[in-house]
């Protein structure tokens, strides 16, 4: 297999994505949705510039499940929110490889207008401050999934 070497600007998208993998979640009781990332490979960047590799054929492995795809590829993956399982990806392109280990991330999600609020309410709330949860002005929701990944291949 030929694996192409695409130099790419510092502040470029990268290849186009046309690669899906899902891995279904319909096995599972606790599944909340479909956590959704992109996982693309790159050499170290050499005067500059990033150097994409495409092609390269990468593992990924959690508790509950695996699969195998190359590179760029969009990944649909079953997500359980907060209980998410920790992503691990190893990638093999010609003599060149790579790992990368990804925890699942959980934010708070506002309603659109919302937002967290500062200063006192009535007696028994709180909202403000760097926690905004749940609460006047605006519900706050955690909202869990994956960031894409970039696999250093050496």
């Amino acid at each position: 297999m030929l694996v192409a070497l695409l130099p790419l600007a510092a502040c470029a998208g990268g290849v186009p994505v046309e690669n899906v993998v899902t891995v279904s979640g319909a096995k599972f009781d606790n599944v909340q949705g479909e956590a959704d990332l992109v996982v693309r490979t790159f050499l170290p960047a050499e005067e500059n510039t990033r150097r994409e590799v495409t092609g390269a054929v990468c593992e990924l492995d959690t508790i509950l499940y695996a699969t195998r795809f190359t590179t760029p590829a969009r990944l649909k993956l079953p997500n359980f929110g907060p209980q998410s399982p920790e992503l691990s990806i190893t990638c093999q392109a010609e003599e060149w490889s790579g790992r990368a280990e990804v925890p699942v991330e959980t934010d708070w999600a506002y309603p659109p207008g919302g937002y967290a609020g500062y200063g006192l309410g009535p007696p028994g709330y709180y909202y403000g401050g760097p926690w905004g949860g749940w609460g006047w002005p605006a519900g706050a929701v955690p909202v869990s999934g994956y960031p894409d990944v970039h696999v250093m291949l050496r």
